[in-house]
């Protein structure tokens, strides 16, 4: 503000017919410029925004995928225990398989000797049996020739006696 009125006086129509027009162009274009700015500065604070909530995402996918992993690997671990776990098992079975097939073979050729043994013995039961019998029928004639031999002694000592 003026208060010593030593500068020369503002001529109104000039300025508002040759300057004001110039400044309001001016001033337009200002207008223009902060809005594209501020536009800047809005889409600087969004992108800003963005990427503050990316990077927790992130942080966030990765505790995530870190809990999975951790998980993961447990799991992993139990499996790989359980299948080590199921391969003794399993190698035990097969062993125990064989064992007993061992023992069964064992048992089945003992079987097969016993079988054996005791076809033999029976054949030489049957050889006992028929030779038993000849000599029963040779002793069944030798007591009937003895009988007739004692009764013609008897009959020659009655003889004899009388």
């Amino acid at each position: 503000m003026n208060v010593a009125n030593d500068n020369p006086g503002v001529d109104y129509i000039d300025y508002f017919t040759k300057q004001l027009p110039r400044d309001l162009a001016a001033m337009a274009q200002l207008r223009d410029e902060l809005a594209k700015r501020q536009g800047a500065l809005t889409a600087v604070n969004e992108a800003l925004a963005d990427r503050a909530a990316a990077a927790k995402e992130l942080a966030d996918a990765k505790e995530q995928a870190k809990e999975l992993l951790d998980d993961a690997k447990a799991k992993n671990a139990k499996a790989t225990a359980k299948t080590a776990e199921l391969n003794a098992f399993e190698q035990q079975l097969r062993a125990d398989e064989k064992a007993a097939s061992d023992a069964f073979g064992a048992k089945e050729k003992e079987l097969s000797n016993r079988e054996q043994v005791l076809a033999t013995r029976e054949e030489q039961v049957a050889i006992h049996a028929a030779r038993n019998e000849e000599r029963a029928a040779q002793l069944q004639a030798a007591e009937t020739s003895l009988a007739a031999r004692v009764k013609a002694f008897q009959d020659k000592v009655a003889a004899l006696s009388a």
